[in-house]
């Protein structure tokens, strides 16, 4: 997934990001967490169509500095980014 930005991006915005594949199919995901690892910045996404589920789906992507999010395709970042992710919200549910 990519999708171009423009003028940058807040939590809780909804971003519309079209999935290549045999069909293109453009979907609506909501801003939930945006977070910096070193020197790059990652945005968690969520489907619209399933916030209100017990269960939903999450995305990362990255920010890359030229109003672009690139799919994150290095196991070695992925797993970084899902580590912090994690972090994030045990410090979240640590906080209520």
């Amino acid at each position: 997934m990519s999708e171009e930005l423009e003028g940058g991006f807040d939590v809780g915005e909804i971003i519309a990001l079209t999935e290549e594949g045999s069909e293109d199919v453009t979907r609506d995901f909501r801003i939930m967490y945006i977070f910096d690892i070193e020197d790059r910045t990652y945005l968690v996404l969520v489907p619209v169509d399933q916030e209100e589920e017990e269960e939903y789906e999450v995305h990362f992507l990255r920010y890359d500095g030229t109003d672009m999010l690139q799919a994150i395709e290095d196991d070695e970042e992925w797993e970084q980014v899902e580590a912090t992710f994690e972090t994030l919200i045990a410090e979240l549910e640590h906080e209520d």
